[in-house]
């Protein structure tokens, strides 16, 4: 009995490692689209299923759909937007309905799967900037990445190994 009860709870702890995301920001459709090919034709993409994503910049409730700005970035094999990665060009992420704008705040990582419905003229400053629409099927929002540990990798200076031995004595006892 006691062995079952372990094993179930092995079996517990291992499906939480279990990967959370839908299936089709994980995996990229057959045919890879950017989307500045459909900036550029997009009468030849509509209908076309995508997978993209980037940085959030801006969130539009209107009367029966919700639009996220975002500025397309690279994707990882998983989907992720890559941080700091190379930029594609913006676009719009179409959901149905009402989303609340906190939960999706400026700057956090989003990845959308879809079908392109059109392209949206919206201004930039002062630029007509030509807007991709997604009408988004599957949806992820990204964890912030945890930030850099500077100092990971340094050992001290009064470890007995290394560049730094008896370091700042240099050979000298250290009750001198």
């Amino acid at each position: 009995m006691k062995r079952l009860v372990y094993l179930m709870g092995i079996l517990l702890w291992l499906s939480g490692c279990a990967s959370r995301l839908p299936q089709s920001i994980e995996q990229a459709p057959g045919e890879s689209i950017a989307i500045a090919q459909v900036q550029k034709t997009p009468q030849s993409f509509l209908g076309k299923e995508v997978r993209w994503g980037g940085d959030i910049l801006e969130v539009a409730n209107t009367g029966d759909h919700t639009d996220v700005l975002v500025l397309g970035r690279e994707l990882s094999k998983k989907g992720e937007p890559v941080v700091d990665g190379q930029v594609d060009a913006r676009f719009i992420a179409r959901f149905a309905g009402f989303r609340e704008p906190a939960v999706f705040p400026q700057d956090k990582r989003l990845t959308v799967s879809g079908v392109i419905s059109g392209v949206e003229q919206r201004k930039v400053g002062e630029y007509s900037y030509p807007y991709p629409v997604v009408e988004v099927r599957e949806s992820h929002l990204w964890p912030d990445p945890r930030p850099r540990d500077e100092h990971r990798y340094y050992y001290g200076p009064y470890y007995g190994w290394g560049p730094y031995y008896r370091y700042p004595w240099w050979g000298y006892p250290y009750w001198w």
